[in-house]
């Protein structure tokens, strides 16, 4: 199985016909007094249970932009345990705290997300 390139409506004429983009985003990725880490998310390996695995960074950090910056980081060095025999890596910027990592095996395509995420408490 491979992945198809996907051309967005009104991708040629630079968004008509498209909202406009949300703005207001990076007013609260700048709060103080939060946690920010870095979580990983892949599907699990075949038929094994659970169907989805998601992993959560050990370290903190203050800043949204510094784990931020780790999560491009791991986009590009976490290797989740499938595909096997890891031939190629794509990364894509796929939102303002996120990357979409398309991982080609010798046999196989796999994807993984890879986030900078707010712990929140009630």
């Amino acid at each position: 199985m491979s992945y198809q390139p996907y051309r967005p409506p009104g991708d040629d004429e630079g968004r008509p016909g498209l909202p406009p983009l949300r703005r207001g985003y990076e007013d609260w990725t700048r709060e103080t007094g939060g946690v920010w880490r870095v979580i990983v998310e892949y599907a699990n390996n075949g038929q094994a249970k659970p169907p989805t695995v998601v992993k959560v960074g050990q370290r903190s950090f203050l800043h949204f932009d510094e784990a931020l910056a780790s999560a491009h980081l791991t986009a590009f060095e976490y290797n989740p345990p499938d595909p096997w025999s890891l031939q190629s890596r794509e990364v894509y910027r796929d939102g303002p705290h996120s990357y979409l990592v398309v991982l080609q095996g010798a046999t196989s395509t796999f994807h993984m997300s890879v986030r900078a995420v707010r712990v929140v408490t009630a």
